[in-house]
């Protein structure tokens, strides 16, 4: 597929100009799953928001969404239905037409991010994409950096909890460890690429800790994990991803409403790909903790020795269970980001509810900031490259009612 050729300046507009449009369209693909209602949801809700077009394969589905989604005073625009299979480029694209950004709700997303990927650059859209998938993060950087560069426009994968929060609090709390923080921190959204951080002087340790209590996953989410069976744990260690250790793990710290310390095991988590594009370091990881007793801590460790060593096949025999939806709001959550530089540490935690509502909320922040940008960075983009770290995750936390925890003032 070849794609359009776009200025370096940014933002995709069709006559090559680097200033937004007059109506920012957003369109959400798998406009009906658990996150893209949600998403859905969260952009309509917007009082300055622009058009909002729901697409995915059941036109009648889509239409009972979109009549229950309110439109308060002062949207521009109403929502629109635009039903488009994901086997159908042509359709896609079209489904995508006179689009801003292009938010792709539909997991799993190691079957899903390059075909909507392709679509949005085609019909001339920036990307955003929900998923935290390691393999498929790393997939699209490597295969599709120089198409999104070449269109002139905006991909920015993995925009929910696991990786965009983990990103941005290390690179918050790696400004406060490295020093020559952001000159101007006021804006969230980036008009210029920024250096590498710490690069002179790479960090010694980044450890990215998910903690999560009463924790319901989506059959998308079940989906994408039974998928990975067989892969093993990716961890960026001086300047190359490497295999992970089996059975690595940690004692995390996410505050006394999760229990206070505990366990936490290696996780192929993609703010290990997205990190160290903007954060130089000799080690980045990640972790999970789903427990905390310690013998369920210990399960969970030879589990996650297990997983790793069995044949990719045996993720196709497992079948996903739907959980009632009241269930994904029991859930609570922390994400612990930590830096270390030699004896010296700084800490950014972030606690939350519901993990599906918070992705939502995550995703519908990013695309309304691309759609209404002018002149920024293009091309593939961790959170951290797109956004400035401290101004970007307290405008999350405020949208998707999140508390951050930094450990310095």
């Amino acid at each position: 597929m070849t794609f359009p050729e776009r200025s370096e300046a940014g933002g995709g507009d069709p006559d090559g100009s680097a200033g937004p449009r007059g109506i920012h369209r957003i369109a959400v693909f798998g406009a009906t799953g658990v996150v893209g209602r949600r998403v859905c949801e969260a952009l309509a809700a917007d009082p300055g928001g622009g058009p909002l077009r729901l697409v995915g394969r059941r036109r009648e589905a889509l239409a009972e969404l979109a009549r229950a989604l309110p439109r308060p005073a002062g949207a521009t625009g109403g929502v629109e239905v635009a039903p488009a299979a994901l086997g159908d480029p042509v359709a896609l694209a079209a489904a995508f037409a006179g689009a801003r950004v292009v938010v792709n709700a539909a997991g799993p997303l190691r079957d899903t991010a390059e075909p909507v990927l392709a679509a949005a650059l085609t019909a001339g859209a920036h990307y955003v994409d929900v998923g935290g998938e390691q393999a498929v993060l790393r997939a699209l950087y490597e295969r599709c950096e120089s198409a999104v560069r070449r269109a002139g426009l905006v991909a920015l994968p993995g925009a929910g909890v696991d990786p965009a929060l983990g990103d941005l609090a290390v690179a918050w709390a790696a400004e406060q460890l490295a020093g020559a923080g952001d000159a101007d921190p006021g804006d969230a959204v980036r008009s210029a690429p920024a250096a590498r951080r710490a690069e002179d002087r790479p960090l010694d340790d980044i450890a990215v800790a998910y903690a999560f209590d009463d924790l319901a996953l989506s059959a998308g989410s079940q989906r994408a994990l039974f998928g990975a069976i067989g892969e093993r744990t990716l961890v960026w260690w001086r300047d190359r991803w490497e295999p992970g250790r089996a059975g690595d793990h940690r004692a995390i710290n996410p505050g006394s409403a999760l229990g206070g310390e505990r366990d936490a095991v290696g996780y192929p988590g993609g703010a290990v790909i997205t990190i160290p594009r903007h954060v130089a370091a000799q080690r980045v990881a990640t972790y999970v903790s789903a427990a905390r007793r310690p013998a369920a801590a210990t399960a969970l460790r030879v589990l996650a020795r297990a997983v790793a060593l069995l044949p990719r096949a045996a993720g196709n025999v497992l079948a996903p269970y739907t959980a009632p939806d009241a269930d994904y709001g029991a859930t609570r959550l922390a994400v612990v980001a930590v830096v270390r530089r030699g004896f010296s540490s700084t800490q950014v935690v972030v606690h939350g509810r519901d993990l599906y509502r918070t992705t939502a909320a995550i995703a519908a922040w990013s695309a309304r900031r691309l759609a209404e940008r002018g002149p920024g960075p293009i091309g593939m983009r961790a959170p951290g490259e797109l956004f400035r770290a401290e101004p970007a995750l307290r405008a999350i936390a405020r949208a998707a009612d999140l508390t951050i925890e930094p450990s310095f003032g």
